[in-house]
């Protein structure tokens, strides 16, 4: 019984097998596909074909009505084949296809009104033929065309109207053609077009008004072009756009606020354009702009707003810059949701070291292949979520050795290609890198001494105090005596962490020991005394309850002080006015005494 019923389900595909043509698969649900040597179209079951493809066969042309026999048929396909004539009612008698597919053929001409009747089409792909030119007929009775897709052929001029008929279209692509001009209402009558693409062309202007009526456009491709000049407000009247390509053109400059009034685009590309500068005024409110791509341009330097307006980028990509040399300090301010930065191969000697202070959320960094000798120390004190960091192939001589204490979350730093100058400057980075080789991804690739000489080729994370001979003089001396001593002595009271160090050779002997020494890595200040051979070390440190009592101890002297100089000044004031007053009495009661003596002396006269 089983065995009947097993028959029955598959008699069908029996049936179907026995009809359908060498070189061919037919599927039950009403696909055929052809492949091979085959020259015309195959003969098959018209009560059971929806889906016909005819790939890589030998068909050359298209016969008068082709199709007509195949009632129920929606959706064809010829590719990758030999056709190269169409008769003009190749495909009359078949006005209920919706997909016509006749890619990459050899077609060159297509007579007038050969889609006169498939009112009902709303796919039409005529890709990479060999296409010169298209007249407005072609598409007479499309009215219901969503899709076509006309690229990588040899088209080199378009009438205004030849997309006029075309009102339903959602997506055009032109790209691969040789357009060096576009008729100013080529694309007013698409008003329900969702994607443009316009690339790999020759354009070299772009009319202004051009794109004035898509307000519905999604995307907009005008990369690998010639463009050298856009006119202003030409992207002003697409508030719906997403995407928006001009790479790989040859724009110079671009007019200020070219990109306002687009506050749905997401992504925006202007790499490989030889640009010079660009405007302060150039991007509009962008809330939702995710990825910028601005490398391989001529810039020297980038207004500092630039990003400003874009609070939710994701991806900034700003590299390849051969001449990009500097980078305003608050460059990357409003950036809370950065979580790719690439400023790779650029010509970056410094950075400022607040450049960083707003990428909260910057998980890479790339800093690579520029000319940066160092770094500041708190470069990255506000990047917490920094994963990667890539600051290989510079000039880095020294780093500071707290200068990665901030980025907690570091996976992968990359050290390699620098010119490390291993003196004893080097030895808190080093000792640094040595306790944290898990982190640096090309310990292999060469993180060793540039120079001096005799120390070329060595490993950071391999050198010590003597290979770097720092126990023969200067700072170095007399921190690691300090040390040494202090492991053999205790500290001596009171709280200013007081302690002393029994060094009189050394003193009498290192020029390194100066009345204050001031320390790179210790505390803030460090005072020395000298008596009977013996020299007392005592610190003031920078941080704690001790610093500032002390501060405001100080504070309190030096309004005290300012007190007592004002109350002196007032005081002698007073003093003076008293003077004054007695020196005027004093001198009127000598006139009165003189005065009686003369009529004394008149009187014995």
């Amino acid at each position: 019984m089983w065995l009947i019923f097993a028959l029955l389900q598959l008699l069908p595909q029996l049936t179907l097998s026995t009809r359908c043509p060498s070189g061919c698969v037919c599927d039950i649900k009403g696909s055929t596909k052809c492949i091979g040597n085959i020259t015309d179209i195959p003969l098959l079951d018209p009560a059971i074909t929806f889906l016909l493809l005819l790939d890589d066969t030998h068909i050359k042309v298209l016969q008068e009505r082709s199709f007509q026999p195949f009632s129920l048929l929606l959706r064809m396909q010829i590719t990758h084949s030999s056709l190269n004539t169409i008769h003009p009612e190749a495909f009359h008698g078949a006005p209920q296809l919706r997909s016509i597919k006749l890619s990459s053929n050899a077609l060159s001409i297509f007579p007038p009104k050969v889609f006169s009747e498939q009112s009902n089409l709303e796919q039409l792909q005529l890709d990479d033929n060999q296409i010169i030119s298209i007249s407005s007929e072609l598409f007479q009775g499309l009215v219901n065309l969503i899709e076509l897709d006309i690229s990588r052929n040899r088209i080199s001029q378009l009438d205004a109207n030849v997309f006029q008929i075309l009102t339903s279209l959602n997506f055009l692509n032109l790209a691969g053609n040789q357009l060096k001009n576009l008729p100013q209402t080529l694309f007013h009558n698409l008003r329900q077009l969702k994607s443009l693409n316009l690339s790999s062309n020759q354009l070299e202007t772009l009319e202004s008004g051009t794109f004035d009526h898509l307000n519905n456009l999604l995307v907009l491709i005008l990369q690998k072009n010639q463009i050298q000049e856009i006119p202003p407000r030409l992207f002003w009247h697409m508030p719906s756009l997403l995407t928006l390509l001009l790479s790989s053109n040859q724009l110079q400059y671009i007019p200020a606020e070219s990109f306002y009034y687009l506050p749905n685009l997401t992504k925006l590309t202007l790499y490989n354009n030889p640009l010079i500068s660009l405007p302060d005024q150039l991007v509009g409110h962008m809330q939702r702009l995710q990825e910028l791509h601005l490398y391989e341009t001529n810039l020297a330097t980038v207004p500092w707003n630039l990003f400003a307006n874009m609070t939710n980028l994701r991806w900034l990509y700003l590299h390849f810059n051969k001449k990009l040399s500097s980078l305003p300090k608050n460059l990357f301010c409003c950036l809370p949701n950065l979580m790719k930065l690439s400023l790779k191969n650029n010509n970056l000697k410094e950075l400022h070291t607040e450049v960083f202070s707003g990428l909260i959320s910057l998980q890479i960094l790339l800093l690579n292949e520029n000319k940066l000798q160092s770094l500041p120390a708190t470069i990255f004190q506000q990047t917490p979520s920094l994963k990667i960091l890539d600051l290989s192939h510079n000039h880095l001589r020294y780093l500071p050795g707290n200068i990665f204490v901030h980025a907690s979350a570091l996976k992968v730093l990359s050290l390699s290609g620098n010119k490390w100058n291993c003196d004893c400057r080097i030895l808190s980075i080093a000792e640094w890198i040595s306790e944290n080789q898990r982190l640096i991804n090309d310990l292999d690739k060469g993180v060793a001494c540039h120079e001096p000489h005799h120390l070329r080729n060595n490993h950071l994370q391999k050198l010590t105090y003597e290979d770097l001979q720092c126990s023969q003089g200067g700072f170095q001396t007399f921190t690691s005596t300090l040390i040494a001593t202090m492991q053999q002595t205790p500290l001596i009271p009171p709280t200013a962490e007081d302690f002393y160090v029994k060094t009189s050779s050394i003193y009498n002997n290192d020029p390194a020991f100066y009345n204050t020494i001031v320390l790179d890595d210790g505390p803030e200040i460090v005072h020395n005394n000298h008596y009977n051979g013996w020299v007392y070390l005592w610190t003031v440190p920078s941080r704690g309850p001790y610093s500032g009592f002390m501060t405001f101890l100080y504070i309190v002297l030096l309004a005290t002080g300012v007190i007592l100089i004002l109350a002196s000044v007032y005081i002698l004031y007073r003093l003076n006015k008293v003077m004054v007053v007695l020196g005027a009495v004093a001198m009127g009661g000598g006139q009165r005494i003189m005065t009686r003596k003369i009529r004394s002396f008149k009187v014995q006269l």
